[in-house]
């Protein structure tokens, strides 16, 4: 975990019965759920939300990601997910991400996102210079 700025943001919540197949296992893509859940919290955290970036005429959008599942998550299991910025280029910022076990605090899952700026017409831009401040801490 290598946060660019030391913030890592922290949401801890049970795993929902809708996330889990029948044998209580949370479901893989449930992960990525609770990783988008934590990014936005980041961003929320930091004054911003993805509202007020998509209101700017930019989007975020996936590029990479990287994922490895450790440990099954179960239902109603506390997990806490953890986030934060692991890189900012000119064209794209890069979330890292570990849920952890509560109590425990054993990583079931780990991961990273690279997400590029598009502008209103879908093509690649620049991260505008303010966001860029802002993202770097």
């Amino acid at each position: 975990m290598a946060a660019t700025d030391g913030h890592i943001c922290e949401i801890t919540f049970r795993v929902r019965y809708a996330e889990t197949d029948n044998m209580g296992v949370a479901h893989h893509a449930a992960y990525l759920v609770w990783f988008e859940e934590g990014r936005s919290a980041y961003i929320r955290e930091r004054g911003w939300s993805y509202a007020d970036i998509e209101d700017s005429g930019n989007f975020l959008v996936a590029a990479d990601l990287k994922a490895r599942y450790l440990r099954a998550c179960r239902y109603d299991q506390r997990v806490t997910v953890k986030t934060w910025i692991e890189d900012v280029k000119s064209r794209a910022i890069t979330f890292g991400c570990d849920i952890t076990d509560a109590r425990s605090g054993e990583i079931a899952f780990s991961a990273s996102l690279k997400l590029i700026c598009l502008d209103s017409r879908g093509r690649i831009t620049r991260i505008p210079a303010a966001w860029a401040a802002w993202l770097r801490g």
